[in-house]
């Protein structure tokens, strides 16, 4: 190219051909950049010229000398409006744009070298309708339901060919490949991924009395060998290629055998960002059955698209990403266009309350629940009963039995009240379509203390302070964009605490609307605003229940008022709703266990006591007593159960309490690779003894006494065996914020080994 400092026509046309013609005609756009990465124009493709007027650059770039040597080119298929947006090269990337070199002729006109054909077979474009649905199992009473998962939003994207990007990735990492396929040594363990999606239910059981044997152990030469065993055999051709040191070889061996080595690939994840390209293709929301769908395009050369799913959640007033798995193992290869990807997501923040065209009528208030939990699974008065197989009653007011994410080996049946509330419970209620109206314009959450005893109040009610300091609710709607084209955008208002601006009372919260667009917010009818939280089940408030005045037992009350702010008495009776008992499908006029002042036709507000507790499990396992004396005052761990020719009887013990005995424990002994020693194990709620095992209320200690052919088993050999063992100890507080377990656990393994 001859050198020229400054090229002197700023308004050039470059010819764009192909090397050889496409199938179809689609159309083209090219990209004029300085070099120092400024964008100067771009203008799409007549009749196979290229035209630029450099004359209409901004002020700020048409000081720049235009040499030919100094400019980039880029040429892409515009069948993608949206590329019309990019800004830098790197935006580019995704569509696999062509920069040729730019060439002055000798009547000083630009040209460049016709589209190579290995790239233009790329940009010829095809449909395919992507769909399915996002879901989430949920615990009902003690059964599990797999239910919808609305408003979620879902990003479709698609893996990159490989051939494209092959020749783009370093050499060095190129170089690497060979021997990581030829002589893996995995230097983890970690188990071969799923070629395809899965879906699985996650329920996870830790139950010490069935775990896996710790000392079941393998070498690292029967991991490596079991691992190598399970992926796909190669045929001597394809090692010969990689074997060659030849780079060049090495790629188009990967390229052509993409398939067949994507479990190398998904062995090592610093290969991912080299092998694994995501292009995101669209943003769709689900509906109320759950289900998301999108024509999208892909490149019609070759396989089928590779399409790989991630999907958000609003949450807590921000997106949060709820399912992004990696790349490589969660893929849906050679997509086959219009049949489902079905989604289950495990996120316990994601509700499954998606509802067709719901909503409550009138003026009621349906007080739903505390997070997941029913608010009539909250033992509302007095009941002294013991754990299931244990003997020590305990008080379950204000105590709930339902389930709750995380929850271990922690067992919950109906009625079975052992839950108290902790961490950050949300408090989910309904409003009428007829609310708000001047009679009932606001509602208010306040709290007190009161005594677990006769359940006088032991302080005032007080308001009920919101995390983050308010209450807000989020909104979506629809924008038209700079370029013409629909978008979704969110934003939110205000429901309080509001206070002053002549109210009669304070810290006060609006009813929202059925709809934003409605009084008293307003929003634009013209911007098709919608609720992210339908008002017929959405967060009234969310707390945080360690800045309240220490665990124990609250009065929560629910207090509604007009639009002056004057606190409303002898409401409607009928206008307070819950949720059925037996049957969370239906509801039901507020029992009077959940009113105040209630008569046969009014009430003055609702509450609930609701017992809270944030402590901290506590735990331990000692040393092994051999005829009431401690054994092995060294570190090794022996232990000798023979004594002058006769036999001690040994005693195990541990630790496992809690201040206010709301945990389970769960301790198990294994012993060599024989399995589980089931007699000496032991299940409970730490508040009394429990599978045999005596507990000192005073300590938190429990033990038990075993004669050594009880623990020793096969290994006894008529008194002249050994064996080691291990025990292990699991404690897990039952508390709970509605719908996960407050894990504030402790655990600790040890081991020790019996000899005559």
């Amino acid at each position: 190219m001859a050198k020229n400092p400054d090229y002197p026509n700023r308004n050039f046309k470059i010819r764009v051909d192909f090397e050889q013609p496409p199938e179809r005609d689609f159309p083209l756009i090219g990209f004029l950049f300085h070099c120092r990465g400024t964008l100067l124009q771009w203008q799409y493709v007549k009749d196979n010229i290229l035209e630029f007027n450099l004359e209409k650059l901004p002020q700020q770039t048409r000081k720049l000398k235009i040499n030919p040597e100094q400019l980039r080119l880029f040429i892409a298929p515009a069948s993608n409006k949206n590329i019309t947006r990019i800004s830098s090269i790197k935006e580019l990337q995704s569509y696999m744009a062509y920069e040729p070199m730019i060439n002055i002729d000798a009547n000083n006109g630009l040209n460049i070298l016709p589209i190579p054909e290995v790239l233009s077979r790329f940009w010829i474009r095809c449909k395919c309708r992507v769909g399915g649905k996002i879901s989430k199992w949920f615990r009902s009473g003690n059964s599990w339901q797999d239910r919808a998962v609305c408003k979620a939003r879902v990003h479709i994207c698609e893996i990159d060919p490989i051939l494209y990007w092959i020749n783009k990735i370093p050499d060095y990492i190129i170089a690497k490949i060979p021997d990581a396929i030829l002589k893996p040594v995995f230097k983890y363990p970690i188990p071969i991924p799923d070629l395809g999606p899965f879906q699985r239910v996650e329920r996870f059981s830790l139950d010490l009395q069935n775990q896996d044997n710790i000392f079941k152990t393998q070498s690292i030469a029967e991991i490596r060998k079991e691992t190598i065993s399970k992926l796909p055999e190669l045929n001597p051709e394809i090692k010969q290629q990689l074997a060659s040191g030849n780079l060049n070889m090495i790629r188009e061996t990967l390229a052509k055998n993409y398939t067949l080595l994507h479990p190398w690939f998904c062995f090592w994840p610093w290969w991912w960002p080299y092998f694994y390209r995501c292009n995101e293709l669209a943003v769709v929301d689900t509906n109320a059955s759950g289900r998301f769908e999108k024509t999208i395009y892909y490149n019609c050369f070759g396989d089928k698209p590779d399409i790989y799913i991630w999907v958000e959640y609003f949450i807590n007033g921000e997106w949060i990403t709820v399912y992004r798995p990696p790349i490589p193992c969660n893929t849906h290869w050679n997509y086959s266009c219009g049949t489902d990807i079905n989604i289950h997501i495990t996120h316990p923040m994601v509700p499954g309350n998606c509802c067709c065209d719901c909503h409550s009528a009138g003026n009621i208030v349906f007080i739903n629940s505390v997070g997941h939990t029913t608010v009539s699974h909250i033992q509302q008065s007095h009941q002294f009963l013991p754990p299931i197989n244990q003997t020590e009653a305990f008080d379950r007011i204000g105590l709930t039995d339902a389930w709750a994410n995380n929850d271990s080996f922690l067992s919950t049946t109906t009625d079975d009240y052992k839950r108290p509330f902790g961490g950050s419970p949300s408090l989910r209620m309904g409003f009428g379509t007829d609310l708000p109206n001047a009679n009932m314009y606001y509602y208010r959450w306040s709290y007190r203390k009161i005594s677990l005893t006769d359940l006088t109040p032991e302080s005032a009610y007080e308001p009920l302070k919101p995390v983050g300091d308010q209450v807000r609710k989020s909104y979506r709607y629809i924008f038209t964009d700079l370029y013409g084209d629909y978008q979704l955008g969110t934003d939110s208002v205000k429901l309080g605490p509001i206070s002053g601006e002549g109210l009669a009372n304070e810290n006060l919260y609006i009813i929202p609307p059925e709809q934003p667009e409605m009084e008293p917010f307003n929003k634009p009818e013209s911007s098709d605003p919608h609720w992210v939280e339908e008002t017929y089940n959405m967060n009234t408030l969310h707390f945080d229940s360690t800045g309240l005045k220490g665990d124990g037992l609250y009065q929560l009350k629910l207090e509604l008022f007009d639009q002056a702010g004057n606190l409303l008495h002898n409401l409607p009776k009928n206008s307070f709703k819950t949720l059925k008992h037996d049957d969370a499908n239906f509801s039901e006029n507020a029992p009077n266990k959940f009113l105040e002042n209630p008569t046969d036709d009014t009430a003055d507000a609702f509450n609930m006591i609701m017992r809270i507790d944030n402590s901290m499990c506590e735990g331990n396992i000692y040393t092994v007593n051999v005829d009431g004396v401690a054994a092995s005052p060294n570190c090794c761990g022996f232990v000798k159960y023979k004594s002058d020719g006769e036999e001690a009887r040994l005693e195990l013990s541990f630790m496992a309490k809690h201040p206010t005995n709301f945990a389970e424990f769960s301790f198990g002994v294994v012993k060599g690779s024989c399995g589980t020693v089931g007699i000496a194990g032991a299940k409970g709620m730490v508040i009394d003894s429990a599978s045999g095992y005596n507990l000192n209320t005073s300590t938190g200690i429990y033990s038990r006494s075993f004669d050594p052919e009880e623990l020793l088993g096969e290994c006894y050999a008529d008194g002249t065996g050994k064996g080691a063992f291990a025990e292990t100890l699991h404690i897990i507080t039952t508390a709970t914020d509605g719908q996960t377990r407050i894990a504030k656990d402790y655990g600790r393994t040890i081991a020790f080994a019996l000899e005559p």
